[in-house]
């Protein structure tokens, strides 16, 4: 069929093309001219009132031969958290700070962004997590029940609730329209460093300190299955993309992995000679990548457990590695005052930036780098040159985490 795709504000076309009924939004979205993308901006595409999102087709919203679909683009916004009580919401083009979300009486831990970019979930020291106002900085709602730290807190996959963990050893549910508790998930023997939600919504999976992980019905709460055979700490547990294994990383220097139906450890990754701070899935699925204490991070086949790269070039404590949106690149975050930006395929290093750094992260996009650190800044780098693009300052102690707005 034929459809046009015009600019939202000023109503030009930007392409014209012949499309097929199954196509989802990035498939419209490779059709459209980069220059028209527009850097630094999160893209929707409308048909009249309704969004071409998720899993939805041109045929699922309406779409016929003929019609004019709608690309709006919306500036992409950074959160950070920091150990001053605070987090921040700042322009990633400009790097300006836009608002303070103030109100914990204690370091905040991590700020993310609901699914459809309209509020902020932040947790904290204090024991809460809280939920705010994107477009006015408004706390709108406060999270209290817990006895313990918050480690984390996090959006489901359809917006609709949030899940926290906490050093009191539970993790919660709760309603992200009333802040009411729904479930909590008791079971752990100490604190629970971490919790996240299955690609479907339907599981819960928590990491904790004493050296398990939990699968959890986030509907009933009820414990499925508990993942032992680490003899360390559980830094942390993520599901597969296809939401059929789980990934866990241990102080006992392995990382495993799980089929998440039955439990059943399917391999050890172990080659490492210090603690796993993180595990992670490649975007495919394909690839496990995991970074430690020994400085180095390391490349795994999810399939046959194999170690097929190691990235050597740290001189301290890798504490995180991800990888870029198309997962050619793999970002690491160290100890030893830097980071480094990585060839997936050969492991070679292709460029390291100087900084004092607890986490990294790639843009939607993958042409840029977010770094924050402990002198209260945050950095925008740019990922071919390696250059500062953009610091983020205002912080008045060490930022501990950092992200962008979603490109939904």
């Amino acid at each position: 069929m034929r459809v046009s795709v015009v600019a939202g504000i000023s109503g030009c076309e930007l392409v014209a093309l012949d499309a097929d009924p199954s196509w989802e939004r990035q498939d419209v979205l490779a059709t459209v001219p980069k220059q028209a993308h527009g850097h630094h901006c999160q893209r929707n595409i409308f048909l009249g009132e309704v969004e071409l999102r998720g899993p939805k087709t041109l045929a699922d919203i309406g779409a016929t031969s003929s019609v004019a679909l709608t690309l709006l683009l919306t500036p992409l916004i950074v959160a950070t958290a920091s150990e001053d009580g605070t987090a921040k919401l700042w322009s990633a083009s400009s790097g300006g700070s836009l608002r303070t979300l103030q109100g914990h009486t204690g370091s905040v831990y991590s700020a993310v962004f609901s699914p459809d970019g309209q509020e902020v979930l932040t947790a904290s020291e204090d024991g809460t997590a809280k939920l705010w106002s994107g477009s006015s900085g408004e706390c709108l709602r406060a999270l209290q029940g817990h006895t313990g730290i918050v480690y984390s807190a996090v959006f489901s996959p359809d917006g609709q609730e949030v899940l926290t963990a906490s050093e009191d050893g539970t993790a919660k549910l709760w309603s992200r329209s009333s802040g009411e508790c729904l479930r909590t998930l008791q079971g752990h023997t100490d604190r629970t460093y971490s919790a996240v939600f299955s690609p479907d919504g339907q599981e819960v999976l928590t990491a904790s300190d004493d050296c398990t992980a939990k699968l959890w019905s986030a509907s009933s709460g009820e414990c499925l299955r508990t993942l032992q055979g680490h003899t360390g700490i559980v830094y942390s547990a993520v599901f597969s993309p296809d939401g059929q294994e789980v990934l866990t990383a241990s102080e006992d220097g392995t990382a495993k992995l799980w089929s998440a139906p039955s439990g059943e450890r399917l391999h050890t990754l172990q080659s490492h000679t210090d603690g796993m701070y993180s595990a992670v899935f490649s975007p495919d699925g394909q690839e496990v990548l995991t970074s430690t204490g020994d400085g180095t991070a390391k490349l795994w086949s999810r399939s046959s457990g194999e170690c097929l790269r190691t990235l050597q070039g740290h001189t301290d404590r890798t504490y995180s590695a991800v990888f870029s949106p198309d997962g050619q690149e793999v970002l690491t975050a160290s100890e030893d005052g830097t980071a480094k930006l990585w060839s997936a395929s050969s492991g070679e290093c292709l460029c390291t930036l100087q900084e004092l750094f607890y986490s990294a992260v790639f843009s939607p996009d993958g042409q840029e780098v977010l770094t924050c650190s402990g002198d209260g800044t945050a950095k925008l780098w740019s990922v071919p040159s390696g250059e500062c693009l953009r610091t983020l300052q205002g912080h008045t102690d060490a930022v501990k985490s950092a992200v962008f707005s979603r490109l939904n």
